[in-house]
């Protein structure tokens, strides 16, 4: 029994905005809390084997994925070991370059690495203000992006990941 011809595409239209969804919400979270669910992570990338399998991927093409995603796990759990990236980073990381393949990975590796300086550079300015003036304009936002509270590098990870699904529809 074959799928009606229209099905693949509602089905993959329907991975995309669920990957969408869980990487907004895996952003906020680590705005926020600075936690990102294994739960959450594990759906992003469960997400991708759904896109793959009615998308029409082949074997090599899913195995290329595969290993890109496990290299840079490998990698980052070893600057996690070194204290360089936290534990959701690593699984994030993974998960990301598990969608972004080949094709994906370098504009990947570049958003996150510009938004994770960009939020690391924001998170030091909002902490010396914090640290000038108790109740600034705007305290729960410098609050929310202090250095002091570790740089939220899942949100620029989030932002990769974004960029990458969408440009899967082009």
């Amino acid at each position: 029994m074959s799928l009606p011809y229209w099905l693949p595409s509602v089905i993959a239209a329907l991975a995309i905005l669920g990957a969408s969804w869980v990487l907004m919400a895996l952003a906020w979270r680590d705005l926020t809390l600075r936690r990102l669910p294994n739960t959450w992570v594990g759906a992003y990338a469960a997400l991708f084997f759904l896109y793959a399998w009615v998308s029409g991927m082949g074997w090599v093409q899913l195995g290329w994925h595969a290993a890109i995603g496990l290299a840079v796990t490998i990698l980052m759990v070893g600057l996690f070991a070194l204290r360089i990236v936290g534990g959701g980073d690593v699984k994030l990381w993974g998960a990301l370059m598990l969608w972004a393949g080949p094709q994906g990975a370098v504009a990947a590796v570049v958003i996150a690495t510009v938004c994770g300086t960009l939020l690391g550079i924001l998170g030091w300015v909002s902490q010396q203000i914090l640290k000038r003036n108790r109740k600034p304009v705007g305290a729960p936002v410098f609050k929310m992006l202090s250095a002091a509270r570790g740089v939220p590098y899942g949100v620029g990870l989030a932002l990769a990941g974004l960029q990458n699904v969408w440009v899967t529809l082009l």
